[in-house]
């Protein structure tokens, strides 16, 4: 799995990916996430994809399994879509999409535009609304993702074929720092994805609750380690 990992004088040195220094936490249908990638929750770090990665799954398996509207995808499958040839998109998506009616389609989109190599500043949420034909942009730091959103779009609309709008941007809650914008793209997709699995139209969505967007790194380590069936560390 590629990792995107924002390089800031926020970030600490990285852990060692060995079970002494670098435990697994939690296994959790095809995603581990090490005592490293919490750290990153606790400590107030740019989100790497594998916390992403884990919560677009834990959304999909767990918080919306009863519903038949909306997939997320996750941000591995992502990057490998906006930097692949257009003619290799199918391998991607044909196991993930083909032949289901999901009105809503969820990419979790990072600005690395390496796949061999780990990078990237920011992250932002782009969702297909199938039966608008369009392509919503969530953002949290205005159009800091636009020309990455638009690269994607643009793979995405060679898969679909009927998508009409390029990139149309929704009203966004903007972060106040300059690490929490893998927070900002979580709350964003579960704020969207519940309304849009009550009511219809994504572009009526309220932002998202800021006390939502405050609490979501405590409620994620307390998720983790509840699932993992363990006590919080210290």
């Amino acid at each position: 799995m590629v990792q995107f990992f924002k390089k800031t004088i926020k970030m600490s040195k990285p852990y060692r990916s060995s079970k002494e220094k670098d435990p697994v936490v939690l296994s959790y249908e095809n995603f581990l996430l090490h005592q490293s990638d919490i750290s990153l929750l606790i400590d107030d770090q740019w989100l790497n994809d594998s916390v992403i990665g884990f919560y677009m799954e834990y959304l999909n398996n767990d918080v919306f399994k009863n519903s038949s509207k909306v997939y997320f995808i996750s941000p591995e499958i992502v990057q490998c879509i906006k930097e692949c040839n257009v003619d290799d998109i199918a391998v991607f998506l044909d196991p993930l999409v083909k032949d289901k009616s999901y009105s809503y389609i969820f990419f979790p989109l990072n600005d690395q535009e390496q796949l061999q190599s780990v990078g990237g500043t920011h992250w932002s949420l782009v969702v297909y609304g199938t039966k608008h034909r369009r392509l919503f942009h969530m953002d949290s730091i205005w159009d800091s993702n636009e020309k990455q959103a638009r690269k994607l779009a643009l793979k995405l609309k060679f898969y679909f074929k009927d998508i009409i709008d390029i990139i149309t941007p929704l009203p966004t809650r903007q972060q106040q720092n300059s690490y929490d914008c893998g927070i900002h793209l979580m709350c964003n997709a579960e704020n969207v994805a519940r309304y849009v699995c009550a009511n219809s139209d994504i572009r009526d969505v309220d932002p998202v609750d800021m006390e939502d967007l405050e609490n979501k790194r405590t409620d994620l380590v307390g998720l983790i380690y509840k699932l993992a069936g363990k006590e919080i560390s210290s």
